[in-house]
């Protein structure tokens, strides 16, 4: 196969996916409007579409079992790069958070992180509340975000790579992540409730689609999805359970704070360009 016929081939596999999972997740998002499941439940069932679709698409193209885990980068540990992917959402969602609680746009409250920890009674205390958040929490968190990642790094980050440049790779397949999230933002009470929906959109469109350089950036360097399934996990965790849960919203405390706040917007720009930068050092100079 020439590389002409490469690029079309990975392009038929990308847009493939993509209307796969866009329709998978309209009709999943529909459906599950009206149900009594439990929420995690239905988290669950959303989150693991994208990798429903990658393995589709890719057995529909590729017609074969073998190696289709390795394919996906689901063979490999990811090594130092899981530490990364777990300290990473601390680097840019406490600054935004501190901000917040000196400033005074909420208040810090971490007696409600025992709210928060799922499937079992609350312990009561602060620390074991953490413990239990960063332990048990953040297993439950894996669970789901591994579903997305099959398909978002899994799948689409190494499929583009072969038709683009990293950049593009990153923000390209950042850009469908946040696309796929506009159902659940509108219909399934993903969102930061009564501040304007436009302002919500723009913050989390900037947040997500920046987000998708530095996510694609672990895949590449760990050749592994494991690191991005855990980064995943981490930042929500993080920020809807731990940061979320410990602030009390005053009248403008989401403007900031959240994944439809100002802040994280910034912040996680500010991170895809330092690894853009990174990127950009660490290649090559042309002879």
């Amino acid at each position: 196969m020439n590389d002409r016929q490469e690029n079309r081939a990975a392009w038929q596999k990308i847009a493939t996916f993509i209307v796969a999972v866009m329709v998978l997740n309209c009709v999943a998002v529909y459906a599950l409007q009206g149900s009594h499941l439990p929420p995690r439940l239905k988290f669950t069932i959303i989150m693991w579409g994208p990798a429903l679709c990658a393995v589709a698409v890719k057995l529909l193209f590729e017609r074969r079992l073998s190696g289709l885990g390795q394919s996906l980068g689901l063979t490999r540990g990811g090594g130092r790069w899981l530490f990364v992917a777990l300290l990473l959402p601390l680097a840019y969602a406490l600054p935004v958070y501190l901000f917040a609680w000196i400033r005074a746009f909420g208040g810090f409250a971490p007696s409600r992180w025992s709210a928060a920890i799922p499937y079992i009674a609350a312990p009561g205390g602060v620390v074991s509340s953490l413990a239990l958040l960063l332990t048990i929490g953040l297993l439950d968190k894996l669970s789901r975000a591994l579903g997305e990642e099959i398909g978002w790094r899994g799948f689409l980050v190494p499929e583009c790579l072969k038709v683009m440049p990293f950049a593009r790779a990153g923000l390209f397949s950042g850009a469908i992540w946040a696309l796929w999230h506009v159902p659940g933002i509108l219909y399934a009470g993903y969102n930061a409730g009564d501040i304007p929906l436009g302002y919500q959109l723009a913050c989390f469109f900037v947040m997500v689609i920046a987000s998708g350089v530095f996510f694609a950036w672990l895949r590449v360097a760990s050749n592994s999805v494991w690191p991005c399934a855990l980064l995943h996990a981490a930042h929500n965790l993080f920020i809807q359970s731990i940061f979320d849960q410990a602030t009390v919203n005053g009248p403008n405390t989401l403007y900031v704070t959240g994944e439809f706040g100002a802040g994280l917007a910034l912040t996680a720009a500010a991170t895809a360009l330092i690894v853009l930068a990174i990127r950009r050092r660490e290649e090559p100079n042309p002879v």
